[in-house]
């Protein structure tokens, strides 16, 4: 197993840095990493050339000759030239936090497309770092005479044009699923299932959320999804449809949150991401054992923001009650997904955002118009369908009325319960 050292720098009046240490020890032992030891750098400077200064760097060398110490990670993200200089003053290999995210995401990507997500946030990180290292080499190489074309700058140009165009290859490929994911998105409103998307901190428990719900549905154990207690065991979206109380949904597990989640994934992940932004509901999964519960929430709420999800619909689950350190909000359901505590309850508030969000809305079709019968049986879920001396009196959920069928509308506010 790889040994490694984490090196932290704090700084004065740095609310959470406890925190965010905390979290990338979890980081790292996530990435199957081995945690030697852990060196801090307390000062008030910041963008240090080196990260740290002189005299800490003699510590940490001392440390990695101690210890065998394979790989340095640092608890904040590098500057190229950070990273080039550290390197090169501790001798061996050094990555920041936002590679030690994407070497995760990089062991966990299963599917084609997490992979090539993967590929894409890691290359447009990496490639201001690897090419500051070849401008310098070329630096070196023209010394101080004559400004000439050397083969250092001639090594930074090919590298650099190769590395654009496995990029873009990357990017297309890319574009071409999230156009594939769109039209299924697209099937899925136009058939107007109620979707409900889980999103969270990371490892918060919406896996174990969504086998829950699946078993609570009846459904069979092949429509469960993989769960493990460590950190982004879910990197692309899954979901099930299912009947909750007779009512039928979608209900999708997204990409874990954290803290500071690098632009770059971010924006490679933005298509998995869009799940959010298109459910009609999103259930905030909050993990209620741990004693960052509250920043985590935070955490979760600010990339909404960033996705621009915030605005959606929002409930608001305490999982691990079982096992619960914080308090749970008066606005907050308290759950175990693992044992099923709270489940009926959560699932009798998700019935209830159904009807808030999609009601039930009644149409009274003559017999001489039964097209429009099977046009709403194909376009809508059916609450109910009865055949009266008149006509069929069908009920359907759906966010608007359907307008070929608009004269036979009778009732557009109905609930579940009527």
């Amino acid at each position: 197993m790889t040994e490694t050292l984490l090196v932290a720098v704090r700084h004065q009046n740095d609310a959470d840095y406890e925190d965010r240490l905390a979290e990338t020890v979890r980081l790292i032992e996530a990435a199957d990493f081995s945690l030697a030891l852990t060196v801090i750098q307390a000062m008030e400077e910041e963008n240090v050339p080196s990260y740290v200064k002189s005299g800490k760097l003699d510590e940490i060398r001392h440390h990695i000759d101690a210890q065998s110490i394979d790989l340095v990670i640092t608890q904040d993200e590098l500057s190229p030239s950070q990273h080039r200089n550290l390197e090169s003053a501790l001798g061996v290999d050094v990555i920041d936090r936002t590679q030690l995210i994407l070497a995760i995401f990089a062991s966990r990507a299963k599917t084609r497309e997490a992979k090539l997500q993967v590929q894409v946030a890691t290359m447009r990180y990496l490639l201001p770092r690897t090419l500051i290292n070849v401008t310098s080499y070329a630096g070196r190489q023209q010394g101080g005479g004559a400004r000439t074309r050397g083969s250092g700058e001639q090594k930074l140009e090919l590298m650099k044009r190769a590395t654009e165009r496995q990029l873009h290859k990357a990017e297309a490929e890319l574009a071409e699923m999230e156009d594939q994911r769109a039209v299924q998105r697209r099937q899925r409103q136009k058939n107007q299932l109620f979707t409900v998307a889980l999103v969270g901190y990371t490892n918060a428990g919406k896996s174990t959320l969504l086998n829950a719900l699946v078993k609570y549905a009846g459904e069979e154990e092949s429509k469960q999804v993989s769960m493990k207690d460590r950190l982004f065991e879910t990197l692309q979206t899954a979901s099930r449809r299912i009947a909750l109380n007779g009512q039928p949904m979608i209900i999708t597990d997204t990409v874990g949150f954290v803290s500071h989640l690098p632009h770059t994934l971010v924006k490679a992940f933005r298509s998995t991401l869009e799940e959010v932004n298109d459910a009609d509901l999103l259930v905030h999964v909050v993990d209620g054992s741990s004693p960052l519960a509250g920043r985590q929430a935070e955490v979760t709420l600010e990339t909404l923001i960033e996705i621009e999800a915030d605005q959606q619909p929002r409930i608001t689950v305490y999982n691990k009650s079982d096992k619960a350190w914080s308090a749970v909000p008066a606005e907050a359901l308290a759950i175990s997904a693992l044992n099923g505590q709270g489940i009926a309850e959560l699932v009798s508030e998700l019935i209830r955002q159904m009807d808030r969000l999609q009601p039930i809305l009644s149409y009274h079709i003559p017999y001489e118009h039964m097209a429009l019968v099977s046009a709403l049986k194909k376009t809508y879920p059916v609450v109910s369908l009865v055949n009266t001396d008149t006509g069929t009196l069908i009920k359907v959920r759906a966010h608007a009325v359907y307008e070929p069928a608009k004269a036979y509308l009778i009732s557009s506010h109905e609930r579940a319960s009527s």
